[in-house]
């Protein structure tokens, strides 16, 4: 049935039923109040709307037929809650009470069970009844069986409520399949620019070539690292292959056309569009159409530059520490030939005073010898740990001081200072790093045959492990020193090469090639690092880091200009029997009393014979049998507050700093000078803190 047709009859016979009760009222109204309930069943029985008498305890104490036949014959007498719904109590929407509130009238709907088991809807109208005085006495409840006008109403809104989610439904399938289309076109709509962007988003260079080598396509990467655009190059070859890499490479490309085999790790070399030379591997793949037919070819540049420069130094730390444990055992046995020429050409030179040929061969002779010395502390600057007397010292003043000395010599060539206030300390040893100074200096200086401007600076700055990995070095604070000259650069051919020991440009005579290799080592040997940034006819940049220290810069004391006497008595402990000779000889003309040991068991039972007149003792870091570390520890077990300098052909390194830790009062290293040695035995011997 239609929904109109439903509703239109629901609604009349809704309207008849209201009619009838309408009369119905009027005839209760009618009697007064004087309808009784043993006679009331006789007067509606014939009446096919259900109605009961309630008195005012909601009692049935009337009904008729119509009503006996819903509710049964055993309502009469019972509540009307009860006998209509089985309650304990009145209805939340009663009618009757309604009437009972002072209502003219009550109306409700419900749904109950019938006598016979059935489900019914219930329309409940009470009008009051009154007495001959007007008294309410009870209620007349019309009880209207509305069952199949509820049904039809619940069909109707069933559906209503069906033909609505049909409508919904059907509305969501098309806004989905709206959607879905939406959807499908925007992606394919983006997909060019997806595609773009998945490529841009790739930090390697990418380029899509056809068959003929024309660009199709580049990402924004390789403009960033090639320096062309998309369009100055779209539809043409790239001018970057170098002559040296042309056959090679299309060796390759013709390879992996013809077997749609893809290259990986290719490697090669590439220019930039301002010329710069890049180390680069390549990944390319031939693509297809939608036949399976070769297209083109997708090529991934990856910029391996940095990379190969880390991999560089890598393998120069590496060859550096190599050399640099053959270099500190040639050195320490070169010292110790040198202090026997040295300490017999000093004990000569103090017997012969004449100013004559002699004595000048003899000045000669020494010379050379400190000659050799310097170049065996060059060796030692190589070699692992091999500092001296380090010190918190102030970076801007030696630089300052270094500088001052070269500009005397150079004075064609403006030094420009910019050293930051507040420069943190550094632990170095003031020589050595003096050394590196100079040697920077004098090749910035020799860049700079004409003259030009040498620019210096200091900062303190923050290295991250990104930075010194590849230096083997510790993250941290260091203090960074710049030498920036205006010279002639350094060819690209030869850059990775000037820190090589023995390498040099210079003609034979002018030059060892250890002046920036033992730089190179030194500032290793102290934590830091040193680097180059140079282009043929542009300058170079040395740059030098050097670990920050916390602790506060000490004052350096002024050599003595003069030889120093003294008349304590001392142990000299060494294995070598021309060093410990000469440097007898030389201690006795310095005054001293000198005692001698060839080994470290000879020097214990020496000193514990001899303990309370031995003021000194210079101990041989390297010997046989017991070694110097530990002939020092059963020496201050004897008497734990001698004076002791250790003397070694090595320098400063590990076990001679442990020692120091442990109280050795300071350290010489071979071949000394008489004036070294005796300004290091009265600073030693005089210091009474």
């Amino acid at each position: 049935m239609e929904t109109k047709t439903i509703k239109k009859r629901f609604m009349g016979e809704l309207a008849t039923l209201n009619d009838s009760m309408g009369t119905i009222t009027d005839v209760v109204k009618g009697t007064s109040g004087k309808i009784l309930s043993k006679t009331f069943s006789d007067l509606i029985d014939v009446m096919d709307i259900a109605m009961w008498q309630l008195d005012l305890d909601y009692r049935v104490v009337g009904f008729n037929k119509k009503a006996k036949e819903i509710y049964g014959a055993e309502a009469l007498g019972e509540f009307c809650y009860y006998a209509a719904a089985k309650r304990s109590k009145v209805c939340e929407i009663c009618p009757a009470k309604m009437v009972y509130d002072g209502e003219p009238s009550g109306r409700s709907q419900h749904k109950r069970t019938n006598a016979s088991g059935r489900d019914i809807y219930i329309d409940h109208i009470a009008t009051p009844i009154r007495d001959a005085h007007g008294n309410l006495t009870g209620s007349l409840v019309l009880i209207i069986d509305i069952t199949q006008q509820k049904t039809q109403e619940i069909e109707l809104l069933e559906h209503r409520n069906n033909l609505e989610k049909l409508v919904r439904v059907r509305t969501h399938e098309l806004n989905e399949s709206r959607t879905k289309y939406r959807k499908l076109y925007e992606q394919s709509h983006r997909a060019e620019k997806l595609y773009q962007s998945l490529l841009n988003s790739s930090a390697d260079a990418i380029v899509i070539y056809n068959l003929d080598g024309e660009v199709q396509y580049i990402n924004s990467s390789f403009t960033d690292i090639f320096g062309w655009c998309l369009n100055e190059i779209i539809g043409r070859r790239i001018p970057f292959v170098p002559e040296s890499e042309r056959e090679p490479t299309i060796r390759e490309i013709n390879r992996l056309i013809a077997t749609g085999e893809p290259s990986r790790n290719f490697r090669t070399k590439r220019k930039t569009s301002d010329g710069r030379l890049l180390d680069i591997y390549i990944s390319a793949s031939r693509y297809d159409d939608h036949h399976g037919d070769p297209m083109g070819i997708l090529v991934i540049l990856k910029d391996m530059t940095e990379i190969r420069a880390l991999e560089m130094q890598l393998q120069r730390v590496q060859k550096i520490e190599a050399l640099a444990t053959l270099a500190g055992g040639i050195a320490h046995d070169f010292n110790n030939l040198m202090m026997g020429i040295q300490g017999n050409t000093a004990l000569l030179l103090l017997d012969h005073t004449a100013n004559d040929g002699f004595r000048e061969k003899l000045r000669n002779i020494e010379e050379f010898a400190r000659r050799g010395g310097d170049l065996t502390r060059q060796l030692l600057g190589l070699a692992k740990e091999g500092k001296y007397e380090v010190k918190p010292s102030d970076l801007n003043k030696l630089i300052n001081d270094c500088s001052l000395m070269f500009g005397q010599t150079r004075k064609e060539i403006h030094i420009h200072r910019e050293f930051r206030q507040n420069i943190r300390p550094v632990e170095v040893d003031r020589g050595q790093i003096e050394q590196v100074l100079l040697n920077v200096l004098v090749n910035a200086g020799q860049a700079m045959p004409s003259g030009g401007d040498l620019y210096l600076g200091t900062q303190n700055i923050q290295l991250g492990i990104e930075f010194v990995s590849p230096y083997r070095l510790k993250p941290g604070h260091y203090v960074k020193v710049s030498i920036k000259d205006t010279g002639t650069g350094i060819a690209e051919e030869i850059k990775d090469k000037i820190f090589d020991p023995f390498f040099t440009t210079k003609e034979k005579e002018r030059g060892t090639g250890l002046g920036l290799a033992s730089a190179y080592g030194i500032i290793r040997n102290h934590g830091g690092m040193i680097t180059v940034d140079s282009q043929e006819g542009n300058g170079t940049t040395f740059d030098i880091y050097l670990p920050a220290s916390e602790k506060e810069i000490t004052v350096e004391s002024k050599p003595a200009t003069r030889i120093l006497e003294g008349a304590e008595t001392i142990l000299l402990i060494d294995d070598e029997e021309m060093v410990a000779s000469v440097g007898k000889k030389l201690l006795e003309r310095l005054g001293y009393k000198v005692l001698v040991a060839g080994s470290g068991l000879e020097a214990l039972r020496l000193f514990e014979a001899n303990k309370d007149h031995i003021d000194l003792i210079i101990l041989d870091m390297i010997m046989p049998g017991l070694s110097g570390s530990e002939t020092f520890d059963r020496l201050i077990s004897i008497k734990p507050e001698i004076k002791t300098i250790l003397s070694s052909g090595y320098s400063l390194n590990r076990q001679a700093n442990a020692l120091l830790d442990r109280g050795c009062i300071g350290f010489i290293q071979k071949p000394f000078s008489l004036r070294e040695i005796s300004q290091k035995l009265r600073d030693i011997l005089d210091d009474t803190s």
